[in-house]
Formats: C-alpha cells, sequence, structure tokens
C-alpha cells in the first residue's frame, strides 16, 4: 500500500532520532564489559584469574555472583569492598613485580565489574550478551518501538523548550519513574527466562536512560 507523504516523513524521522539515540545511549561495550582479558575463578573470587576470550568475560562471576538480574546493591557493595581490600597495593608492596602488577589487574577487573553489575542498564545489556543475545547498537529493528519513540521525541521538545531547573524538574521525575517501572519488568522477566521480552524491555531502558542524561546535563543544579 501506498503510504501519505507526511506519514513517510514522520516514519523517517523517527528513524532518524532511533539511530541518533542509541549512538548517544550507554553502550556495554563502551562500559567495559568486553574490554577484560581475565576471569576470577574459584570459590573466591581474589583468588586467580585465567585467560579467556573477551566475549566469555562474566563479570558476575569476578564478584562471585550467579548471572541474576536481581542483586542486593548491599551484598553487592559489601563483597566489592571485601575483594579491594584483599587486592589492596599495601598487601603486595614487597611482592614480586609481577605478582603486584597480577594483583592490580585483578583490582581492575573489579572495578569494571562492580561498574557493569552495579549499572541496572549495563547489568541487563552485558546479562543479554551472556545468553547470547546482545543488542545491536544501530540495526535491530525488530526491537524499535514507534510509539516510545514518539513519546520520547515530544519529550526532548519539551526539554529543549525548557527553560529553567524548575521547569526540567518535573520532567525528570516522570522520566525516572519510566526508568524504575522498566527496572521492575526487567527482573521479572529475567527471573521467568522471558528474554526476547528483556531486550525490548532493556531497549526502552536505553531511551529513558539517554532522556534523563539529557535532563541533567542541561540543568544547572541537580538536587537529590
Amino acid at each position: 500500500p501506498t503510504h501519505p507523504p507526511h506519514r513517510k516523513k514522520k516514519n523517517t524521522m523517527m528513524n532518524l532520532f532511533a539511530v541518533s539515540l542509541r549512538r548517544a545511549s550507554p553502550s556495554i561495550r563502551r562500559s567495559g564489559v568486553s574490554s577484560s582479558t581475565t576471569r576470577f575463578s574459584g570459590t573466591s573470587a581474589a583468588s586467580r584469574t585465567q585467560d579467556v576470550n573477551e566475549n566469555e568475560i562474566d563479570h558476575f562471576r569476578i564478584l562471585g555472583f550467579e548471572q541474576t538480574f536481581t542483586i542486593p546493591m548491599d551484598e553487592l557493595k559489601a563483597k566489592y569492598k571485601h575483594l579491594m581490600k584483599e587486592l589492596h597495593p599495601d598487601r603486595y608492596a614487597t611482592a614480586k613485580k609481577e605478582v603486584s602488577d597480577h594483583k592490580a589487574s585483578m583490582a581492575t577487573d573489579v572495578t569494571r565489574a562492580y561498574g557493569v553489575v552495579g549499572d541496572p542498564l549495563l547489568r541487563a545489556l552485558h546479562l543479554l550478551e551472556l545468553h547470547g543475545t546482545p543488542i545491536e547498537e544501530l540495526n535491530d529493528q525488530s526491537i524499535i518501538d514507534h510509539a516510545l519513540l514518539f513519546e520520547v521525541m515530544e519529550i526532548r521538545e519539551q526539554i529543549e523548550d525548557a527553560s529553567s531547573d524548575e521547569e526540567l524538574r518535573p520532567i525528570l521525575q516522570s522520566s525516572l519513574v519510566k526508568k524504575d517501572e522498566l527496572i521492575n519488568q526487567l527482573a521479572e522477566a529475567f527471573r521467568e527466562g522471558r528474554i526476547d521480552d528483556a531486550k525490548r524491555i532493556t531497549a526502552k531502558l536505553q531511551y529513558w536512560a539517554r532522556i534523563e542524561e539529557t535532563i541533567v546535563g542541561k540543568m544547572t543544579t541537580v538536587h537529590s
């Protein structure tokens, strides 16, 4: 069927917007998920490492967790602090250089893993990679929600038109509520093994994360 010119123009604008938004959205690879060349193994995550292929990095295992989206943040912080204490350079001040260098590399892996697992969006992206269903940044048309794109475009216009923090703050609050809703949906989808649904929800979360980033970037003061 032949679509009216205005509909074609609208669809084109939405597709271009999706591409530009994905380019600017948080990326699991830019955040170091696949950049490490070591992986922790054994009952103690700080006990030893072994070389693996980059695509096999499991940040959950590095921190001593199973691959799950639902992780208690207090437990995550406690494990991170424990590992960093074990790997503190003062403990290896008199060790051979190769040993101290190795421990420093392990500490870097722990810090990187903590940054990924501690962030809901990066955690979801990493889980999808571990499940063999990564989100392709630009070409995955199957997960583009055009209704969402239209809503996000309207919010972007509101952000651009806002001239004060007072006008931006309710938009920010609304986006945070949307993010919390999606995070809860993600937890349920991963728990029930609905990976395709988790992938679509993660894509939506990327958009709202970008909205939040844009608002915060425009605000002159942000109060928690």
